[in-house]
């Protein structure tokens, strides 16, 4: 299937982004009540990566990727599992029984594990095509 490179590289800057907001969960858990202002960080790069994706997607760039439906499978079955854990972390933060340190560095390691696994995929892609 052929892609616009463009749209590829507009996938490895969100993958980039999630393996961010994989981090933020670590992070947030620790330095919280510390360093509040951690929270307008994310959001200044959050901001960073959008203003960054938009342009490159905007850029006139006609070049195309062939990109073969096992690896469409993999990047769409990795945003699946991502989200998955990510709502996952959101609903069991709430359970008082449950252990706030365990569960949001092990859903953080997990994110950021997915995150940097579909940058690589993307990478590859990218970088062979």
């Amino acid at each position: 299937m052929n892609v616009y490179r463009k749209s590829l590289l507009v996938q490895f800057l969100l993958f980039i982004v999630f393996f961010i907001m994989g981090a933020n969960v670590i992070i947030n858990h620790y330095f919280r009540e510390s360093l509040p202002w951690l929270g307008y960080v994310l959001l200044g790069l959050l901001v960073a990566f959008g203003v960054i994706g938009y342009m490159l997607y905007k850029k006139q760039d006609n070049r195309v990727c062939v990109i073969t439906q096992k690896e469409l499978n993999l990047i769409r079955y990795l945003l699946y599992s991502y989200f998955f854990f990510y709502i996952l972390q959101m609903v069991l933060s709430s359970v008082e029984s449950i252990d706030k340190m365990l569960l949001n560095v092990s859903i953080g390691i997990i994110l950021m594990g997915l995150a940097a696994f579909g940058a690589w995929v993307q990478y590859k892609v990218l970088r062979v095509k």
